[in-house]
């Protein structure tokens, strides 16, 4: 029974041993997927044939899953000769070239150093590659990653840099607005300078001409703001009958018809 557990428990070791991962980041940065994007070529330094080129279908199909849609590949425009295939470094020079004259924000490249099935029983995968985002505007490196892993003997080499890669670009955060480029921020002035404010004078329509003499408006006065309070305070003609009003007719009081009887 302790055979069984200790043959167990190496099985389990050596499996968890053989799935391990290195990962390695600069310092996380935002970038906006609504800006033109360029995937450059990634350079295979690695062993195995053609390795950058599915390397690059990987990062594309990522980054489009990230919300990057205006996202364009670099192609070559002519037929280039075995030298200047061979030539990783003239490729990339060429490709950022490239990316600057057609007006691209952000560039995506990096390199391949393994992509392979290592000798063994289980013949595990393993992948170590590098990413960068550049900076076209500025010509600067913004974001940087390096990472390698090896799977289980049960897994594939695409599934294993699949996940290698997602790993990298989490590192990113891709924000879902146009980005404004540098030089162009739009700067406000409390207070223009002496010598545009001719030149704003100068834009103003001119006044309409005035005709005739100048009319002052007299200013409403409270006979013409209340006239039924005027009216009452008005003085009578001179030709008005003044009215006579009769005094009225006293009835005796009970004390007076007393006085009288007595």
């Amino acid at each position: 029974m302790r055979l069984k557990f200790l043959v167990c428990l190496l099985i389990v070791t050596s499996t968890l041993l053989t799935a391990c991962e290195t990962m390695t980041s600069s310092k996380r940065v935002a970038v906006a997927t609504a800006d033109k994007w360029a995937l450059l070529p990634i350079e295979n330094l690695s062993k195995t044939p053609l390795a950058g080129d599915r390397a690059q279908a990987l990062v594309e199909t990522h980054l489009r899953a990230r919300g990057i849609n205006n996202l364009d590949l670099y192609q070559p425009t002519s037929e280039q000769s075995l030298l200047a295939l061979l030539d990783e470094a003239g490729q990339m020079n060429t490709a950022m070239q490239w990316a600057k004259d057609n007006g691209y924000r952000f560039a995506v490249t990096g390199n391949v150093q393994e992509w392979e099935y290592k000798d063994g029983l289980d013949n595990e995968p393993s992948v170590g590659l590098s990413l960068k985002v550049i900076d076209l505007y500025r010509d600067e490196v913004l974001w940087l990653a390096s990472g390698s892993r090896t799977g289980w003997g049960y897994t594939n080499l695409s599934s294993v840099a699949s996940k290698t890669i997602r790993e990298l670009l989490s590192e990113v955060r891709f924000k879902h607005q146009q980005s404004i480029p540098a030089g162009k921020i739009p700067v406000a002035r409390v207070n223009p300078p002496a010598s545009v404010v001719p030149s704003l004078l100068s834009a103003l329509p001119p006044a309409p001409p005035m005709t005739g003499e100048p009319r002052i408006e007299p200013l409403p006065t409270a006979l013409d703001a209340e006239p039924e309070m005027g009216a009452a305070q008005e003085a009578p003609p001179e030709n008005a009958v003044p009215q006579v009003f009769s005094r009225p007719l006293l009835l005796p009081s009970p004390y007076e018809n007393n006085e009288g009887n007595n």
